[in-house]
């Protein structure tokens, strides 16, 4: 979009000219057991992050950030590609671009840009945090965050209280790890889709070895139709927060309308026994969604307590409306940290999961 355009140069501008330079550097190596006495390398990738921190004055702040992201594992699938990019993948992706400006009115500070902005009490898993997108690209750490293009003002008029307004115009999905990690194949084989073919027939009284032949007589076409949210005014995600202090107590309700970051597959087969022909589509769309959020916290006697909880109401029926709920304490003693939660809702990354109780916690030094 064009505001994003203008955005990116101006930050780019300031940011040279400040000449203000700071370099982070990570290298990560996993392994993924696939038997007892075997491991296969199934994620290998180092990370480096440049980013610019340039200050005009107290009143004006930006940042232009860049993640280069270098596959440790080949993409080879032929012999041709031996001088290609397949051989050493490297992605570039932006970090955090934004430009902030201070006091517009007195005590309003207006955002825009590529930023990271976090809702929520509760550590690594906030039901209400449904702004920026989901990193699952790391298989093991999923409570990554990407940075989202959006604009965002937060207004604090009395001390004790706070308003926090978002709008983003583009939707942008989570980022998954290899399909080699979890094994993912989001589409079955033909001969998954004629064997259960087979048993269809089994149930409807064939028998096998004429349910296998009237099986076998099937063309099979397999299909995926996959279509993201459309960059439009109409589409675009956007919400509030409200926020207070009340004697020990931090609290906020926030509203968002947006979307879920992992698309929900709907199977559809179409099956004509007439021309012995079967079409298995998978329709992948992006859950258009309303969250209704809280969040409370408080600090008694030196230990952190807090509960959050968001609701999620879908547009359409299917998938059905959901409850996260997340309640925890945190307690630091001679150099160590722990904390201790409670999780009542769909785990990250976890869509077919069955289990909606889970048990956290933490120890650090």
């Amino acid at each position: 979009m064009r505001w994003q355009k203008l955005m990116a140069s101006l930050i780019f501008w300031v940011a040279f000219a400040q000449n203000s330079l700071q370099v982070g550097l990570e290298s990560k190596l996993h392994l993924r057991l696939n038997a007892l006495d075997s491991a296969g390398i199934s994620w290998f990738e180092t990370r480096a992050n440049l980013n610019f921190s340039p200050s005009l004055n107290k009143k004006i702040t930006s940042k232009v950030g860049l993640e280069i992201r270098a596959k440790g594992l080949s993409r080879l699938n032929s012999v041709s590609q031996l001088t290609d990019s397949a051989s050493e993948p490297v992605s570039v992706l932006l970090g955090e671009n934004y430009l902030s400006v201070y006091d517009v009115i007195p005590n309003l500070t207006l955002t825009a840009g590529k930023k990271l902005i976090r809702w929520g009490t509760a550590d690594v898993i906030n039901p209400t945090d449904n702004i920026v997108t989901p990193d699952y690209s790391d298989p093991i750490l999923w409570d990554a965050k990407r940075p989202v293009w959006l604009i965002h003002t937060e207004y604090n008029p009395i001390s004790l209280l706070g308003l926090e307004l978002i709008a983003k115009p583009i939707f942008e999905p989570a980022l998954l790890p290899p399909k080699t990690w979890f094994g993912m194949e989001n589409l079955p084989t033909a001969e998954q889709l004629r064997q259960g073919l087979v048993a269809s027939l089994i149930n409807q009284g064939l028998d096998t070895v004429t349910a296998r032949k009237f099986a076998a007589k099937y063309t099979i076409t397999i299909q995926e139709d996959f279509a993201m949210p459309k960059n439009t005014l109409k589409n675009m995600s956007y919400g509030g927060k409200i926020k207070t202090h009340f004697s020990i107590f931090d609290v906020s309700a926030s509203l968002f309308r947006g979307y879920d970051f992992l698309p929900f597959a709907t199977p559809i087969i179409t099956m004509n026994p007439q021309d012995s022909t079967l079409d298995f589509v998978l329709q992948e769309r992006y859950p258009r969604k309303t969250i209704i959020g809280s969040d409370i916290a408080t600090n008694i006697l030196d230990v952190g307590i807090w509960a959050e909880a968001g609701y999620s109401i879908y547009d359409d029926s299917i998938p059905d409306n959901k409850l996260a709920v997340i309640v925890g304490a945190d307690y630091s003693f001679q150099g160590f940290y722990a904390n201790f939660q409670f999780f009542y809702g769909q785990f990250p990354f976890a869509l077919t999961q069955s289990n909606y109780n889970f048990i956290l916690g933490a120890l650090e030094r």
